[in-house]
């Protein structure tokens, strides 16, 4: 009989063991989910070309224009006037997605005379995360996770420039 209680120990530490080890008990699907028609529609809504022109804390004025590439790329013209009246153009590289309520963005580099600058990839400044606030097909409003700051940007042709 102690042969029978050792094995029956042996058997019932087993199981507990292997029950110990799920995190969580919420089933979950093996794959994600077929894309909704309104996630295809919403990646095609945030392609193109977005123009946008805010005042800075500091007093001075940042225009940029986004060009968003259905592949995931992207593209940002910054033109920043300070409250001094200084002009700075930047221009930065990286990839785009969105996923349900959250469009986030991961910075590649800096493009200096049409030559990137690559930035450091494990360094997480270089991701982020906004709330989808509002989108159509001529506005875009948007609301960085972190800092709160609030973006709105209109849609504009392929030709439009920064001035």
């Amino acid at each position: 009989m102690s042969k029978a209680v050792t094995l029956f120990v042996a058997m019932l530490a087993l199981l507990v063991g292997c029950a110990s080890t799920q995190t969580s008990p919420q089933p979950v699907a093996f794959a994600k989910p077929d894309l909704s028609i309104s996630q295809e529609d919403q990646w095609q809504l945030m392609a193109g070309k977005w123009y946008g022109e805010q005042p800075t804390k500091d007093g001075g004025t940042r225009k940029w224009i986004v060009e968003r590439f259905i592949d995931g790329a992207y593209r940002v013209d910054f033109l920043n006037v300070k409250n001094d009246g200084v002009i700075e153009k930047l221009s930065e590289v990286g990839q785009w997605g969105v996923s349900g309520p959250v469009y986030f963005s991961s910075f590649r580099g800096w493009l200096k005379d049409e030559t990137i600058k690559f930035s450091d990839p494990s360094n997480p400044y270089n991701y982020d995360a906004y709330r989808i606030i509002q989108l159509n097909d001529k506005i875009f409003e948007y609301e960085h996770y972190s800092s709160g700051n609030r973006f709105t940007v209109k849609r504009v042709t392929s030709d439009f420039e920064l001035k």
